[in-house]
């Protein structure tokens, strides 16, 4: 994508990297409840429309991977 100079596949691919990355801690902190033979406690869950950053609790004022406003973010 750099070398072709396509700023925005770059940007997407960039953006759902850093997204996959709080994926994959929240699955591995569920996974060690399971083991542990509990249910994962998890609260609200908030995903940025924009870049797919996911939070649990609140939702920050603006997303540190994409920078959208709070609004931009959806309870799942």
């Amino acid at each position: 994508m750099k070398l072709q100079n396509e700023r925005v596949a770059e940007r997407s691919a960039t953006w759902a990297l850093e997204a996959e990355k709080i994926h994959a801690e929240m699955f591995r902190k569920a996974k060690e409840a399971v083991e542990a033979g509990k249910d994962a406690e998890i609260g609200d869950i908030y995903i940025c429309e924009v870049c797919g950053y996911t939070v649990e609790g609140e939702p920050p004022d603006r997303c540190p991977i994409c920078n959208a406003a709070k609004e931009k973010f959806r309870k799942f």
